[in-house]
């Protein structure tokens, strides 16, 4: 089953302050909030490859946590750390032997620095991909902390792309994330800019183009805030802005301001 020892330190930690978790040069917990063996939307294939740096550690425990379901009892594969970098190409379809789009948990027994990258190949050549760093545990957003503990993204809504919001729950409890989008100067956008969406245990999803919930035109400098509203839990989230013509693509991690 699943670990979840460093979950209630991390709450007690988070109810006091956050500023070291982000300062943190290695970690041993922590999420890569997206990753995928899956086809996407203009002729992608979505594909992530893993780095893991250790300072330190020998062994990690990795989990894949699909997105739609309750992931408690997934079991981790552990995978030892015997270099000061370990790569592994197409970590959901080949050390997983998975399909789809999901997050990964990593527990290591040692600091780690751990980075993805998600990628599509390109008709003309060559990839298109985004780097999605590892998060520590210490980085989530949790129940009870109100606007300053909520995360945010900031993104332009305009033709030609497509933004879409990933949201991870790193607790064993289901819960109800809030999202509302507002406008540059603060008011809610127009349309269907504030919505619910309830996570299982350790689930993730992926709103595929989140903005199509707003009227059509141009708007710059939207913000996207996310928050647990349940009782309990923590979440993280993320933006991953895709240009339809290339699917080349940025990922943006949700930020807090403070507790």
């Amino acid at each position: 089953m699943k670990c979840r020892i460093l979950f209630a330190l991390v709450i007690a930690v988070l109810s006091v302050g956050a500023g070291d978790a982000f300062s943190a040069p290695g970690h041993l917990e922590g999420y890569v909030p997206a990753a995928a063996n899956a086809a996407g939307r203009f002729d992608s294939y979505w594909t992530t490859d893993l780095w893991i740096y250790q300072q330190g550690a020998t062994v990690i425990h990795l989990w894949f946590n699909p997105a739609g379901q309750d992931n408690t009892d997934n079991s981790s594969i552990v995978v030892p750390l015997d270099g000061p970098v370990v790569h592994l190409s197409d970590i959901v379809g080949g050390l997983f032997e998975a399909e789809g789009i999901g997050s990964i948990h990593y527990l290591a027994d040692g600091p780690v620095t751990v980075v993805s990258r998600t990628w599509t190949s390109s008709p003309d050549g060559g990839s298109y991909g985004q780097t999605i760093p590892g998060q520590p545990l210490g980085n989530a957003s949790v129940a009870g902390t109100g606007q300053g503990g909520a995360l945010r993204m900031l993104v332009n809504q305009r033709a030609g792309f497509r933004s879409n919001l990933g949201l991870v729950n790193v607790s064993p409890l289901s819960v109800t994330v809030a999202v509302e989008i507002f406008t540059a100067d603060g008011e809610p956008a127009p349309g269907d800019s504030s919505f619910d969406v309830n996570l299982a245990p350790f689930d993730m999803t992926q709103i595929n183009d989140v903005l199509q919930r707003l009227p059509a035109g141009q708007r710059e400098g939207l913000v996207v805030r996310t928050g647990v509203t349940s009782a309990a839990g923590g979440i993280m989230s993320y933006i991953s802005e895709v240009d339809n013509s290339t699917n080349d693509a940025a990922y943006q991690e949700g930020f807090r301001f403070a507790f």
